[in-house]
């Protein structure tokens, strides 16, 4: 018998990208002619957590920068339901619990007590503060002492607005995640770092979740239908394009 995986092996997204595999299993297969046109192959079901899974992937991405002495974990099952936190880091700066959230060309603005995207409020400040007081109840059963930060990572947004940062719960794009994580003064030492990591690390820490064989390939697969359609699309965006071009020269008066 092989030594079980530690948390640290989980992909990031790999709670999200479940769901999008699930979804699209259950759904029809594009027929010729869709395949022809570009359409896209998610259902309208699987474009959010489609979306959701990419930019924790970016996050994912980011954090795989930080320098040693830092640790990152991913898509870490939480609670009795299907909830898990996008990412864990454990470095001397505390632990941060990050949530990534994916808002492709909106418009995201920050306050106080307040994050709006496209003028819509959105309950991240409430949710992160949870996410990080579940943390804090953890270290403090297993008698370890960290600070513990609560972080939003915005990925992909239009514009980005901060009139006020919250008092609790830090909201910054994922381009500026690693500045905000590694801003933080040292202040938990090498033994506690190491035992907190140990903790997160091992399955027994968290909610028993199994993942599907192969999530993340065929998650990979499904990302590249959905690229391939879109170029498809573009071409015939392009091709539609050019014809009207060619039109409008031929009635030119010669």
């Amino acid at each position: 018998m092989g030594e079980k995986t530690g948390m640290r092996e989980r992909a990031a997204g790999l709670s999200v990208m479940e769901q999008v595999v699930r979804l699209q299993d259950a759904a029809p297969r594009r027929s010729a002619l869709a395949r022809a046109l570009g359409v896209s192959p998610l259902t309208e079901e699987a474009e959010p957590w489609f979306a959701g899974a990419t930019g924790e992937r970016e996050v994912g991405a980011v954090l795989s920068r930080l320098p040693e002495g830092w640790t990152a974990f991913h898509a870490v099952p939480v609670g009795r339901d299907e909830s898990d936190i996008d990412h864990l880091v454990v470095g001397p700066g505390g632990v941060f619990s990050v949530n990534t959230k994916h808002h492709r060309g909106k418009k995201v603005w920050v306050g106080t007590k307040a994050v709006m995207v496209d003028g819509v409020h959105q309950p991240y400040i409430r949710n992160s503060e949870f996410e990080a007081s579940r943390i804090r109840g953890l270290l403090a059963e297993r008698g370890l002492h960290a600070p513990v930060h609560a972080v939003v990572a915005v990925v992909g947004a239009a514009k980005f607005s901060v009139a006020h940062q919250p008092p609790r719960v830090s909201i910054v794009q994922s381009s500026d995640l690693l500045r905000s994580i590694r801003r933080r003064a040292n202040v938990v030492d090498a033994p506690t770092i190491a035992a907190i990591v140990d903790l997160f690390d091992h399955p027994l820490t968290w909610r028993a979740d199994a993942p599907g064989v192969d999530t993340v390939g065929r998650f990979e697969a499904i990302a590249r239908d959905v690229r391939s359609a879109t170029f498809v699309r573009r071409g015939w965006v392009l091709a539609g394009a050019l014809a009207l071009v060619a039109v409008g020269l031929a009635l030119l008066p010669h």
